[in-house]
């Protein structure tokens, strides 16, 4: 059982919520006649609902092609299989041309690539005043020590950082920082408690074991948020508008 496998069931691979994604995506202005990329699109849930609400195309891409029939199923359930288009592609190597989107959200996808080669690869797909949203986790303290950053940044190409860390990044890789907005911990304790409600029901089934690595990693992650992590990291939703 891989990522895919354990996700492919779940609305998120990441923490997050339709309300926290409005929250930010409300301060961008998009017409029902352009077209937004989500990057990191999992199984669709969001690309359907965006594509629903705003009236308007979705690119939504995903580095796992095997996300792409469910995208389609979740499109075409939600009534938006017209409006959403799935793409399997490397996050660092989108194929689209420049200057193709209106706007560009991206939750959680920037951890692998860390945030300044994440603003560099896609800034490019920007048109000019427009705009890129993404997540990325950081921490409270800069002196946080390996118990609070370790399960995070296993996953991440790089250290997690302050959040004026993150400002400088942006100001030097061509965006403004137009609003930010914080995940609150009760969305963290929702998609842990979903992680650990799945995992149970995985190893109840026979699926899986409490051995499994990916149960097993998701469930130590859970704890660990839960005794350590919380209120010593954060999830900051950002608006960035590309300035040149």
């Amino acid at each position: 059982m891989d990522r895919f496998t354990f996700f492919a069931e779940l609305p998120r691979v990441e923490p997050g919520s339709a309300v926290f994604t409005s929250a930010y995506l409300t301060q961008v202005p998009v017409k029902p006649t352009e077209v937004l990329l989500e990057i990191g699109a999992a199984s669709g849930d969001r690309a359907t609902w965006i594509a629903r609400s705003r009236g308007c195309r979705v690119v939504a891409v995903d580095q796992d092609p095997r996300f792409l029939p469910w995208t389609r199923r979740r499109a075409e359930e939600g009534g938006a299989s017209r409006l959403v288009l799935p793409v399997a592609a490397d996050y660092a190597r989108l194929p689209f041309p420049d200057q193709t989107f209106r706007a560009i959200y991206a939750e959680g996808a920037a951890m692998g690539l860390g945030l300044k080669a994440a603003l560099a690869a896609w800034r490019r797909l920007v048109i000019p005043e427009g705009h890129l949203c993404l997540t990325y986790p950081g921490v409270v303290n800069k002196d946080a020590p390996a118990e609070v950053r370790g399960p995070l940044e296993r996953r991440m190409a790089e250290p997690l950082g302050m959040l004026p860390d993150y400002h400088k990044i942006i100001r030097a890789s061509g965006f403004e920082l137009q609003h930010q907005v914080p995940l609150p911990v009760e969305l963290w304790e929702a998609y842990y408690s979903d992680v650990v409600r799945h995992s149970w029901a995985l190893i109840a089934s026979g699926r899986a074991t409490d051995q499994t690595r990916i149960v097993r990693d998701l469930l130590a992650e859970a704890r660990w948020f839960r005794q350590v992590g919380r209120g010593r990291i954060f999830l900051q939703a950002m608006v960035l508008r590309r300035t040149r």
